[in-house]
């Protein structure tokens, strides 16, 4: 087989060229890849490949100064050159220095590459001694395999064994002995499609841990495996010589650069916790514990990083204050009381945002809540700032439609069987205090301490529960409905049913139609 070797300073110029062709099968055997042409040299050095396929700018070293280096060592294997549109000045100089083609790489295809690699072996026979390509083979079997095929085993064992570390399976480990562990989690994982455009999840396992190892700086030793679904664990080796602060210095740059290279390759954001460093080596399942745990602060904070040394563990436990409320609710909606409500809703949340209690234990409380203020099927709240919405739909749930009984004063009992006749009209306080002969300072004064809620609320309401019956009921137009509530602006009564239900009109007739 050919020996191949891909030059590419992007990593994921290199892996779409080595997934292009099934090398194997077209009788090549591809080297791993190298990132610059100092890498390069030394591979070119060690393994003899017989085609180099090489970008031009690259860091380190470059295209051009790669083949200089090589034609001055009597390094002779066959050079492509890939090169984009505004490289022909140096694709001409690499040409005299002995390439002998260049793919231009916007156009690159699996047909281009393999026609470009079969004509340039097509007649090697006659160009090469028999004395040079015994060279070549006598070398080749005292190299070590390095095959795309060999590392790939050679990766799942490495995987395993990390992960028996991160399990407390085992207790050390002969790859790294880690300083810290960093917990990387995909944001919005099970919805984010853009990791999909690759050939299967696991090669978006496999890249992306490549990608981090590779980009790692200032350690000993990294490791980047991943543990399941959208969570990688990152282990450090740190060096001994560089002080606490350097080394806190270090991981913030890493993960920071883990950040970035997430969302310029695969267009997903990262959370980052990471673990404290003390006796790290010796507890690497608890490090990494810590380490995700830390990543649940993302449900109060609008931070995405979140280190051991500034922020607290989170708060595993449910409040006591907020099992309170739980079981007092349903005594304050019997009684309609909308500030109790609102005020005990208010103390868990700040309660909640003290402790940074769970955001698991926060939406286990929330779902018991919506249970009994009967909201059904509102969705998990992503972040604690959407708490605020539940809190008003649970003093909402207290303004249902008013018994026209013996409870309430005469005045107070015309208001709201006023009300229920005449709210599709546009009626108003005022119109409410003619029709009972009081003024409107004091009948929204007694209708506001008689009923704990004020005209304005009921009013809407009324108009709510009846636009819910229709939209269950009947196959009238949503803006039809609207207008026969009250609602003559059709934005105002989608923004206010579903400031009220949780819903918009047509989500609510979808989710409740009979």
């Amino acid at each position: 087989m050919k020996r191949v070797l891909i030059v590419d300073d992007d990593f994921l110029v290199r892996r779409y060229l080595a997934q292009l062709i099934d090398w194997e099968k077209n009788g090549y055997e591809l080297l791993e890849p190298a990132r610059d042409g100092g890498q390069a040299l030394n591979m070119i050095r060690d393994h003899v490949p017989d085609l180099v396929l090489t970008d031009i700018d690259m860091p380190v070293m470059n295209g051009i100064e790669l083949l200089m280096q090589m034609r001055e060592e009597s390094l002779h294997p066959h050079i492509v050159i890939l090169s984009c549109h505004d490289d022909f000045a140096y694709v001409r100089e690499s040409m005299r220095l002995g390439a002998e083609e260049y793919i231009l790489k916007d156009e690159v295809s699996e047909e281009k590459l393999l026609e470009v690699l079969s004509d340039i072996f097509r007649d090697e026979a006659g160009r090469e001694s028999e004395h040079v390509r015994t060279q070549k083979e006598t070398d080749r079997e005292s190299e070590p395999a390095m095959t795309q095929k060999g590392t790939g085993r050679k990766t799942e064992a490495v995987r395993a064994e990390l992960l028996r570390l991160l399990d407390g399976v085992s207790e050390r480990s002969d790859l790294i002995a880690p300083d810290a562990v960093a917990a990387l989690q995909v944001v919005d994982y099970e919805e984010n499609a853009a990791y999909q455009s690759l050939e299967n999840r696991e090669q978006f396992y496999r890249s992306f841990a490549e990608l981090c190892e590779e980009k790692a700086e200032g350690c000993r030793n990294v490791r980047v495996v991943h543990v399941r679904g959208g969570w990688f664990a990152v282990l450090f080796e740190l060096k001994d010589t560089v002080s606490l602060q350097d080394r806190q210095y270090i991981l913030q740059k890493n993960v920071n650069m883990f950040q970035y290279e997430a969302d310029r390759h695969y267009e997903v954001s990262l959370r980052v916790g990471i673990s404290e460093m003390q006796f790290c080596s010796n507890d690497v399942q608890n490090c990494w514990e810590s380490a995700k745990d830390l990543t649940g602060h993302a449900f109060y904070n609008r931070g995405t990083t979140f280190y051991s040394w500034q922020t607290p563990p989170m708060g595993n436990t449910l409040p006591q204050k907020a099992q309170d409320f739980l079981d007092v609710a349903p005594e304050m909606i019997a009684r309609r009381d909308r500030e109790a409500v609102h005020e005990a809703c208010e103390s868990v949340l700040k309660t909640f945002m003290k402790e940074q209690t769970k955001e698991t234990i926060v939406i286990a409380w929330v779902r018991n809540a919506d249970r009994i203020f009967q909201l059904e099927m509102q969705p998990a709240p992503k972040h604690f700032r959407e708490m605020n919405e539940r809190v008003r739909l649970y003093v909402a749930a207290c303004t249902e439609r008013l018994p026209d009984t013996n409870e309430y004063s005469e005045s107070v009992a015309m208001v709201i069987r006023y009300i229920q006749k005449n709210y599709a009209d546009n009626i108003s306080l005022n119109d409410a205090a003619e029709a009972v002969h009081l003024t409107t300072t004091y009948l929204s004064y007694v209708f506001h301490k008689e009923t704990n809620i004020t005209f304005s609320e009921y009013l809407q309401s009324c108009r709510i529960d009846r636009a819910r019956e229709l939209l269950e009921h009947t196959d009238e137009k949503v803006r039809e409905i609207g207008q026969m509530v009250g609602y003559n602006d059709n934005r105002h009564f989608s923004k206010t049913f579903k400031k009220v239900t949780g819903f918009t009109p047509q989500e609510y007739r979808k989710q409740h139609r009979r």
